[in-house]
Order: C-alpha cells, then structure tokens, then sequence
C-alpha cells in the first residue's frame, strides 16, 4: 500500500526523520547515509506500514534512499521523544 507525507522535523544529531501522514499521525525513519532532506519535503513509500530497512522517495527532490522505518501511527504528544531529542 503506497503512502506518502510530509517531512516536519528532523534531528540531525540522530538522523531521525518525522513524516507527517493524512491517515494516521507520523512516520519516523532513520537516514542510513546521507540524504538530502529538509523540513517541507514530499516523501512517498511502497510499504504501507512496514518496518526496518525500506526505500524511501523524497518527490520534492527527485531522489531515493535506503532508511530504516522506527515507528507509524506516532503522536504528536510523542514526536520528540520518538526523534531523540
């Protein structure tokens, strides 16, 4: 099942990612290797809600990489606890 949102955070420090959904809260990924990705932009992935090492596509810069997909369905009240801040 393809889903896809918007990027809203990002922890450098950790590498961790915070995607915002439409359907169900935030999708947190972490970058296993450099990853041109900021705060705005539009990801898609194949996976529905899978877990663990997944291909991620950022659209809003034409690019893909290997992430490893932490949590879906996460909060807002757990967002900073979920990105390691």
């Amino acid at each position: 099942m393809r889903r896809s949102g918007t990027v809203v955070a990002i922890n450098p420090n950790r590498a961790m990612v915070a995607i915002a959904t439409e359907d169900d809260g935030f999708t947190i990924i972490e970058l296993l290797s450099e990853w041109n990705i900021e705060v705005g932009d539009f990801i898609v992935w194949t996976s529905g809600h899978g877990l663990g090492a997944e291909v991620y596509e950022n659209v809003t810069k034409s690019s893909r990489a290997n992430v490893y997909v932490q949590n879906h369905a996460v909060s807002e009240s757990n967002l900073r606890q979920q990105l390691l801040f």
